[in-house]
């Protein structure tokens, strides 16, 4: 078996890349493997025909049992729908959801949504994904498969005994969904330490200077670096109010460190009961959170240690190899 992994333009982050290179790899334990980049980063129409054009003549310029775009460039299942054994994953579709504008909300459902028609095979990364995408579609029937995202096997446990009195709290991102402010003002109170990844608005700055806060702050970090980052801190914070899956929860698990996370799909289903669940509209619930944190640190790594075995990378890739098996017979 032959299978091509299409990617999107790298410059347009790595958070796909990061879930899918390491299953490609895995993957080559099983059958030959090919993958390519897409050279646009934009959606503008004439990225989207030159996407499209890209992808269709390297599928074309060998024979693919399996041809698997790997997220976010959905519309290129227009242009290889005439190839065999498309398969598209899906890990969210926020930009369909939160557009308000009508024309913007209807060109995101053809490019995002409607696409998905002419795969031959959905995947998607989490019961949330699936929900989005099944309460707008009416074509998803049973082509239609949840695999969740594997954990690199990089992230390996590092045992750390919590600093009670001053422990370390990893933020990762500072997009609105990641839950910065709330979680600045919830923190106030607790002598920490805030570990900020990602770049900080004006806004940022000056609240975490008026809560006077103990915080530092980097961005662009390699994927070594980020790893070394859950190594160094004691607690992961991702009280997050949106996402498709949520890595942070098992990295953080993987490396043996406390998770505080919502109490919303997907990511009270990812913890499975193994997290501090919080309410992440709430400041005086994720002040609790952080508190039960500290003082149940260890009863939360160990159940975190054992909920991170269900998105092994073997067991994933596995999981990709049965599905790709069921449509080459």
């Amino acid at each position: 078996m032959k299978i091509l992994y299409i990617y999107r333009n790298n410059s347009l982050g790595f958070s796909i890349g990061n879930v899918f290179r390491p299953i490609e790899e895995e993957m080559r334990k099983y059958a030959e493997v090919d993958s390519i980049y897409m050279p646009c980063s934009t959606a503008s129409p004439l990225s989207i025909i030159r996407n499209c054009w890209y992808a269709f003549k390297k599928a074309l310029s060998e024979h693919y049992d399996i041809i698997h775009i790997t997220g976010d460039v959905h519309y290129l299942a227009y242009a290889l729908c005439v190839f065999r054994n498309v398969v598209v994953t899906v890990h969210d579709i926020g930009q369909v959801v939160a557009a308000t504008n009508k024309l913007r909300q209807k060109l995101l459902y053809l490019f995002y949504v409607k696409s998905l028609k002419y795969s031959n095979a959905i995947t998607f990364i989490s019961d949330k994904s699936f929900q989005e995408v099944s309460e707008i579609a009416n074509f998803l029937n049973n082509k239609s498969h949840i695999i969740y995202n594997p954990i690199s096997n990089k992230f390996k446990y590092n045992n750390k005994r919590i600093h009670k009195t001053c422990p370390v709290v990893l933020h990762i991102g500072t997009k609105d969904n990641k839950n910065l402010e709330r979680s600045i003002i919830a923190l106030s109170d607790i002598n920490c330490s805030l570990r900020i990844i990602g770049k900080l608005s004006d806004k940022q700055k000056k609240l975490l200077d008026d809560s006077k806060i103990r915080y530092s702050n980097v961005y662009n970090l390699s994927n070594d670096e980020i790893i070394q980052e859950y190594v160094n801190c004691d607690i992961v914070n991702f009280p997050s109010t949106y996402e498709g899956f949520g890595m942070p929860i098992i990295e953080g698990q993987a490396i043996g460190r406390v998770v505080v996370t919502s109490n919303l799909s997907p990511m009270n289903d990812i913890s499975n009961g193994s997290c501090v669940i919080v309410d992440p509209y709430n400041i005086e619930s994720m002040k609790n959170g952080y508190i039960e944190a500290i003082r149940k640190n260890q009863y939360y790594v160990e159940k975190g240690m054992e909920n991170v075995k269900r998105f092994s990378l073997s067991t994933i890739t596995k999981e990709y190899l049965e599905l790709y098996r069921s449509l080459h017979r």
